[in-house]
């Protein structure tokens, strides 16, 4: 099955409302035009039918490219050919006239008329012969008027291909079928434009939606802006999103994380015995885990929200600590070791956190009474502070490998920018006792350049418009969104490709 797909919820309250309704979906070739359309028929869950009407593809290909819709929609559902007109139920006035003024080449009444498709122009009007020049619209308008009082979806893709071959200008059309269908007959009907950027069509629809790619550090990067939607509040204007799997799912930038009892974590098994998990298998796919004895740099930019970097932290200190491993941690913002505590002690048995952590602050963040769990950097000599020897000492009863997880944040606001420099005693003792090595630094950390040429493996994450971005540099990989999932009761990564 395919993964499934995720229309921005404005886009579907927004048709879901009552009354009739009208889209302009726009975007160049290849953005999910057609894509965003057809998953439409299956978002709108108080929309009861839907009939399609392609210029551009047979029934055939679309159920070829798109194999879902075989469960959505029947072959009967997409029309191409006219049928004999029956007493209609639908409001057809625009359509029935067809006639008015042409809203683009405007002839004056000396002008010799202008053919256009199976009509012609006189002076500024259109005459029409009906049921035999438009008999794709004829069968929309049909589909619709047998399933009245109820309403259904029209997708026209393309309204532009569409005017070209009867030879109407696509405003015109979508002048009619507002009149008739969305305004008279409270139906919905979205438009597939080919074009980008601001168009005059823009203005006739109640709601307009452009979809776009781009690059983001060399990797493809798909944006769907929400330009608007008359009647609508929208909250997130943009949203990026993946065609991955044939559906297009956009990610939400406002959704809620956690349930309201916390639960013991479940600890994912060693790739290899070269090779243990983070404790995020997406992740672990990419990188083929930890590999013991060796570094691993994240470069974390400050717009990432906190609570990223901290469940980030939590999984990995739970997947070690839940083993009976050892962690050595010097929290990133020059956290303390009672926030880090309260963070990662209630997904873990009772007494694993002080058993097997360990954690450095700084010497003024020391309180009177001495914790077993706090390790002192007193900001003059960052290998004796970090010796690892030391973390060995304190933590008698850990299994190995144990887990640095270090921010250089913290590490460069107390012992100075060339901190890393200073540590290649911490780097040997740990590749000696094979153990394992992470690093978070920020793009404009002095640290950043000097700690990715030692990470066999380096990862960045960002955000871009609001949602958290994840690629590769080391090993090169193509750009992912990151989100989680605290259905389980402890933060699990979910990487979706933007592809």
């Amino acid at each position: 099955m395919p993964p499934a797909g995720r229309i921005p919820r404005e886009i579907v309250e927004f048709f879901n409302a009552p009354g009739g309704h009208s889209l302009i979906a726009k975007g160049p070739a290849g953005t999910g035009k057609t894509t965003f359309a057809l998953q439409l028929t299956e978002e709108l869950g108080e929309v009861t039918a839907s009939h399609y009407l392609s210029s551009r593809v047979s029934d055939e290909s679309l159920f070829r490219q798109f194999v879902w819709l075989k469960e959505r929609l029947k072959p009967a559902g997409l029309q191409s050919g006219g049928k004999v007109r029956a007493e209609s139920k639908v409001a057809r006035t625009a359509l029935d006239q067809l006639e008015g003024k042409i809203m683009e080449g405007k002839e004056g009444d000396d002008a010799e008329p202008e053919s256009i498709g199976g009509s012609e122009v006189k002076g500024s009007f259109l005459e029409v012969t009906l049921g035999f020049d438009l008999p794709e619209l004829e069968a929309a308008y049909e589909f619709v008027d047998k399933r009245l009082p109820e309403r259904s979806l029209v997708l026209i893709d393309s309204i532009d291909a569409l005017g070209e071959h009867y030879g109407i200008p696509a405003a015109r059309l979508i002048t009619i079928l507002q009149k008739d269908l969305v305004e008279a007959s409270r139906q919905n009907v979205l438009y597939v434009l080919e074009s980008s950027g601001e168009t005059r069509l823009d203005y006739l629809g109640d709601g307009v939606v452009s979809l776009a790619s781009s690059e983001y550090q060399g990797r493809r990067l798909r944006v769907l802006t929400i330009e608007k939607l008359r009647g609508q509040q929208v909250q997130q204007p943009r949203y990026l999103y993946t065609l991955d799997g044939g559906r297009l799912t956009a990610f939400n930038i406002r959704e809620e994380f956690r349930p309201a009892k916390p639960q013991v974590w479940k600890p994912v098994k060693d790739l290899s015995k070269d090779a243990v998990s983070m404790g995020l298998d997406p992740l672990d796919r990419i990188a083929g885990g930890l590999s013991r004895g060796r570094v691993i740099a994240f470069e974390i930019s400050n717009a990432v929200p906190a609570d990223y970097v901290d469940w980030l932290r939590t999984a990995m200190i739970c997947n070690f600590v839940s083993q009976g491993r050892g962690v050595a941690h010097v929290p990133p913002r020059k956290g303390s070791a009672d926030f880090l505590r309260e963070l990662v002690s209630p997904h873990l048995p009772a007494g694993a956190f002080d058993a097997n952590v360990r954690v450095f602050e700084a010497a003024t963040l020391g309180s009177a009474e001495v914790s077993r769990i706090v390790l002192h950097m007193e900001g003059t000599n960052v290998d004796s502070d970090l010796k690892w020897s030391n973390v060995e000492f304190q933590l008698p009863k850990a299994e190995r490998p144990f887990l640095g997880l270090m921010a250089f944040d913290t590490l460069e606001s107390v012992y100075g920018e060339r901190v890393i420099e200073a540590m290649s005693g911490v780097f040997s003792a740990l590749r000696r006792a094979k153990d394992v090595f992470v690093g978070f630094v920020t793009p404009d950390s002095a640290s950043a350049a000097k700690l990715e040429n030692l990470a066999y493996a380096v990862f960045r994450i960002d955000s871009v418009n609001g949602s958290v971005v994840v690629y590769g540099q080391k090993p090169y990989t193509e750009l992912f969104n990151l989100s989680w999932d605290w259905s389980g009761g402890f933060p699990k990564a979910e990487l979706r490709p933007i592809v």
